[in-house]
């Protein structure tokens, strides 16, 4: 069992059907935490309320405790005055060899348990992403300063004198070269590194990644209502992306609720008359026409 995790287990199988009550008291729960400024915003809160869409019995409670936890047993580890790298080098002792956190398998990855920061904790298990909040949480309560990067296809963390690790290769320290073969690995020999790809990412940049990767494993499990779910949080955090609403559409349409549907779909075709989807978007439309009863 993971740190702190003694007598709990987070029930990732407990979803509730789609309510519309539910999901608007979790969106906004995460309009106040994305209203934050960013030095204050509380990041594992944020994942937290994510991964809490159709679970409303999630507490966040006992997942910030293997937060604090797994922060009190590197400091175990620590002497005073250690340097930066000692420091980031008993972080990833305890989160990788000591405690096994660890990236998905191939078979794993498209899980979407992956992308839940509570069960990521308890399963030890997660996205590069998902690990990545969990070592910037745990370095930051340290008094350590990381930041996360996203890299095409791939989320590391960094140091701000240039160290660059892998969250998901164990805490590896990466090159240049590491850096390309990880995005070749992702998404193909399309895509060639440069530095600019090192920019620090935001808490609210980070929060639309993770639920982008959640959009992305609903849809390939084909659960519309939490896919659902995905993407008005997503409006919530990008709410001048009208993208969105026609996603939002799609999926009602999908869920049967074809009237909404095409209220949605017509408010896209509103606010983008010009969209390079325009075509399919009225073809779906006159689809979900004929099947409104």
């Amino acid at each position: 069992m993971p740190v702190a995790a003694n007598a709990w287990r987070p029930a990732y199988d407990a979803r509730v059907p789609y309510d519309e009550a539910t999901r608007a008291s979790t969106q906004a729960k995460f309009a106040r935490i994305v209203a934050t400024p960013e030095a204050d915003l509380d990041l594992a809160l944020g994942a937290l309320v994510i991964a809490s869409d159709g679970r409303p019995d999630v507490d966040p409670d006992p997942s910030l405790a293997i937060l604090d936890a797994l922060t009190s047993r590197v400091r175990l580890r620590l002497d005073a005055g250690d340097s930066r790298d000692v420091v980031l080098e008993r972080l990833h002792d305890v989160l990788y060899r000591e405690t096994g956190f660890r990236g998905p398998t191939a078979a794993e990855f498209h899980d979407p348990r992956n992308s839940l920061l509570d069960v990521v904790l308890w399963r030890r298990v997660g996205l590069p992403i998902s690990l990545a909040i969990v070592e910037l949480e745990v370095a930051w309560r340290l008094g350590l300063e990381l930041r996360g990067i996203g890299l095409p296809g791939h989320f590391i963390v960094g140091t701000p004198d240039g160290t660059l690790v892998d969250p998901a290769g164990g805490g590896a320290r990466l090159r240049p070269d590491d850096c390309q073969a990880l995005i070749r690995r992702a998404v193909g020999d399309g895509v060639l590194f440069h530095t600019g790809m090192l920019r620090p990412a935001s808490k609210r940049e980070i929060l639309t990644r993770v639920l982008r990767n959640l959009r992305s494993a609903h849809l390939a499990a084909r659960d519309w209502p939490a896919a659902l779910g995905t993407v008005d949080l997503l409006a919530v955090i990008e709410p001048m992306d009208p993208d969105h609403g026609r996603d939002r559409g799609l999926l009602l349409g999908r869920m049967g609720r074809f009237g909404e549907a095409l209220a949605a779909l017509s408010r896209y075709l509103d606010e983008r008359p010009d969209a390079h989807d325009v075509d399919d978007v009225r073809q779906v439309m006159g689809i979900f026409a004929g099947r409104r009863n």
